[in-house]
């Protein structure tokens, strides 16, 4: 069990790194960080941002997964 909660909390923190890496270089919809630094959220990840949104949202379920079945574990 402990072996368990060690690997969500890792998968936790990954993630939540990971995802305010990507949200920080998204296309931004009219100023912003990704502005501040010159843009280079478009150039990293091209003019169609269709497939960083998904990957977005697939980290922020994994985020929330991870965040909850934490919380569901420590309670029991």
């Amino acid at each position: 069990m402990a072996l368990i909660k060690v690997l969500l909390w890792l998968l936790f923190f990954f993630s939540s790194f990971i995802m305010i890496i990507v949200i920080l270089l998204q296309e931004p919809k009219g100023g912003g960080l990704a502005e501040a630094f010159g843009g280079m959220g478009a150039q990293t990840f091209g003019v169609k941002s269709g497939g960083i949104n998904k990957f977005t949202m697939s980290l922020f379920a994994v985020f929330l997964a991870s965040a909850t079945l934490i919380t569901i574990l420590r309670w029991s």
